[in-house]
């Protein structure tokens, strides 16, 4: 497969899954002209010893191209609308937790926050989390190569999906949907995660290799 294919089996961006490769995370070869393609085998492996697993469509084969694709749910859409600004109040609160934040802070964490919370609404209406998996991975593995904590970004997803979670109950929600979109939203946290995680690997492997170059 093509790095765009990977990719898309992958549910992560371009960019990441490049950032990995180079980084010698992720199985690949390189053809003699020096692209890089990966073997489908290869990834499902990688992703089982990292806990995770390749979607599947339903006939049981790779999902592919639909690997960020869920049940469309624009009633659950709308209440992400309709609740925006107490969604998003209500997760500041949860991370709040008693500590003080600056004013800068504040604000910028706020404006993350809104952009997430109406990309995943427009996720939600769509069926499709591609984008929102994607801008996860990629945020968060920046993040870890950088050596900042995880409570950006891994933190204020799993903030924002708890007020989310509380919206959808308090607005009536079928339980069933309700189910897709905590699904949805784990998906977008475990994806995070992930690219914390790679970032992590990658910032310390950069470490010792320069370590070891000097």
């Amino acid at each position: 497969m093509s790095v765009s294919q990977a990719a898309r089996l992958l549910g992560v961006s371009v960019s990441s899954l490049r950032a990995w490769a180079a980084a010698g995370l992720v199985p690949h070869v390189r053809t003699p002209g020096g692209h890089r393609r990966f073997h489908h085998d290869q990834l499902a492996t990688w992703m089982t010893q990292r806990g995770g697993h390749l979607p599947q469509s339903h006939d049981g084969r790779g999902a592919g191209l639909v690997a960020g694709r869920i049940r469309a749910l624009p009633d659950a859409a709308r209440v992400l609308e309709r609740c925006h600004g107490g969604i998003v109040d209500d997760a500041l609160a949860l991370l709040a937790d008693g500590g003080r934040v600056s004013r800068r802070r504040a604000d910028a964490r706020r404006a993350r926050m809104d952009e997430q919370l109406s990309a995943l609404a427009a996720a939600l209406d769509a069926g499709d989390l591609s984008t929102c998996l994607h801008d996860a991975e990629w945020q968060a593995f920046r993040h870890g190569a950088a050596g900042l904590p995880a409570t950006q970004p891994v933190g204020e997803a799993l903030a924002l999906g708890r007020a989310l979670e509380r919206a959808l109950a308090a607005e009536g929600l079928p339980p069933t949907r309700q189910a897709v979109a905590r699904d949805a939203v784990d998906r977008i946290v475990w994806h995070a995660a992930s690219g914390l995680a790679s970032g992590a690997r990658s910032r310390e492997e950069a470490r010792h290799g320069l370590a070891g170059a000097a």
